[in-house]
């Protein structure tokens, strides 16, 4: 196997086990984020109750040995630093890494949405800080997402 096509069927793997992760839950659509240079995928939470589009940016990355959630973690920062512009994000962006051996993935904020003093913000992470990713992991994300964006859409336009 070419060292191309051993990329390539990395890349294939890890979305896969990515979109079984995702899409355990009923309301999260992806799509390819071909326009936005670093972003592999953009994930769209289907809230009929939510006048706005909801969603987040995901970068995906994938390693063909056992990996622990530091080893994540150094491997995730060496290879965001060969990302243009992944730092500087206006919308909730997170990290997800598998591990292929064992079909593990991690979890990673890049740009964290948070709430305070009522107001929306984006924490932008200079480091990872892999947790394993797990279904409460992703209920607990989204539920950050749409709390972020209704305390966005609830700042007054002047």
């Amino acid at each position: 196997m070419t060292k191309e096509s051993k990329e390539q069927f990395i890349a294939d793997y890890v979305g896969a086990l990515a979109t079984i992760v995702l899409t355990r839950r009923d309301d999260l659509v992806i799509t390819a984020a071909k326009l936005v240079p670093g972003i592999d995928w953009h994930v769209f939470i289907q809230r009929e109750d939510k006048p706005m589009r909801l969603f987040f940016g995901v970068i995906l990355r994938g390693v063909d040995s056992p990996m622990t959630p530091d080893q994540a973690n150094t491997f995730l920062d060496t290879s965001l630093e060969q990302i243009p512009g992944v730092r500087k994000f206006a919308y909730p962006v997170c990290l997800m890494i598998f591990e292929l051996q064992k079909q593990t993935g991690f979890f990673s904020w890049l740009a964290e949405p948070s709430i305070n003093d009522g107001e929306a913000k984006l924490i932008h992470h200079k480091q990872v800080n892999c947790v394993p990713l797990t279904n409460e992991v992703v209920n607990h994300v989204v539920e950050q997402i749409v709390v972020w964006y209704d305390a966005v859409e609830s700042v007054p336009v002047a």
